[in-house]
């Protein structure tokens, strides 16, 4: 008996040592310094119909150093209801909401450095808090980010009959707004609208151009480029206890800016008679802008001025080598400015030419 025990303990020896020598380990833990940084800067916004969260992704890991396997974000979403609840001591709780992979970011986009993803599944009059934990390829969690809160009910409608008119670098939106919700009710809680932009062919921006809603139902857009086309959508925002929820958007209305504003009527014109022609000259007109001028004419025997020169005049002179001598004419001149339009100036004073007198025989 003794011998068996002897020999049964050998062989667990044996099995221990050999287990040993053989390297089995548990399998590898990341050590809690190399968990992902918190995020810090989440944020969120409602538009279209729902919320969207942006944050930047972490850079460096909980003890400091450079994170460099970051392979996703889980997004959590605590609800309360703003309406009486049948359990107001019941503990909200965070909920998984969205898992975004850096790599494959189904639903969301991931690029240069940010992270963004719009939350749709809502219910009006509640109270939404999102926080986001990042994750690397050992799936450690990293602390929980800064929460960001938001007060949700239906958003405005659309505005309608969004106009766009036309100035000199600048144009000016104007638009029709009935206050009221995308469920039909009355909205008493208008804080003004959000004006977007972009070039033809291009997507809107997340952000307006306005950095606070306008009250008004009119906006300048200064500081344009003539000749460009520029488009617009127009959208209400209510100040729904302290949230601003963004309504519909309106109908894309465009414009393009254009000078319509003449340039002043050229003045000094002069004339003078001499053997190949007649000579003009004039004063350049004080506008940068000036592509250059129109000369017309008419005899005294004539109703109506024509215009002479085939293309503008880029100087401030012209030679008239079709007048004829024997004949008294008069001159007028216009200035015209390098817009798409070509806008053109009144005209100026006129300045009458007399034959030269016949030399003596």
């Amino acid at each position: 008996m003794k011998k068996n025990i002897s020999a049964i303990l050998s062989i667990l020896l044996l099995i221990s040592l050999s287990l040993w020598g053989c390297g089995v380990k548990n399998p590898p833990v990341a050590p809690e310094s190399t968990r992902p940084g918190p995020v810090t800067d989440l944020n969120a916004w409602p538009r279209e119909g729902g919320i969207h969260l942006g944050w930047s992704s972490p850079t460096k890991n909980v003890g400091g150093s450079r994170l460099e396997d970051l392979l996703g974000f889980r997004v959590f979403r605590q609800s309360r209801p703003l309406t009486p609840s049948p359990c107001p001591d019941c503990p909200a709780k965070f909920e998984p909401v969205a898992e975004i992979d850096v790599e494959y970011p189904r639903g969301a986009q991931v690029g240069g450095g940010r992270v963004l993803w719009r939350d749709m599944t809502l219910k009006p009059q509640h109270e939404y808090t999102y926080i986001v934990r990042a994750y690397n390829s050992y799936k450690s969690p990293s602390p929980e980010s800064n929460p960001a809160t938001i007060f949700w009910d239906d958003p405005p409608i659309s505005p309608s009959a969004v106009r766009v008119q036309s100035e000199d670098k600048a144009l000016i939106l104007s638009w029709e707004f009935s206050p009221r919700l995308v469920n039909g009710k009355e909205m008493t809680d208008l804080s003004g609208f959000n004006i977007y932009r972009r070039f033809k062919g291009e997507r809107f921006g997340l952000f307006p151009l306005n950095s606070v809603p306008i009250p008004e139902k009119r906006y300048l857009d200064g500081v344009l480029e003539n000749g460009k086309q520029y488009e617009y959508e127009v959208r209400a925002v209510r100040n729904f206890r302290g949230t601003l929820i963004e309504g519909l958007s309106s109908a894309v209305a465009s414009g393009i800016p254009e000078k319509r504003t003449p340039p002043s009527p050229p003045t000094g014109l002069v004339a003078a008679a001499q053997k190949d022609g007649i000579a003009l000259r004039w004063d350049p007109n004080p506008e940068p802008d000036i592509a250059g001028y129109n000369l017309f004419r008419r005899d005294r025997g004539e109703n109506e001025f024509t215009k002479i020169n085939p293309q503008l005049i880029t100087e401030n002179y012209f030679l008239d080598r079709e007048a004829d001598p024997k004949k008294s004419y008069l001159y007028r001149l216009t200035a015209v400015d390098t817009s798409p339009t070509r806008n053109e100036s009144e005209f100026s004073q006129e300045v009458e030419v007399f034959p030269e007198p016949s030399s003596p025989k």
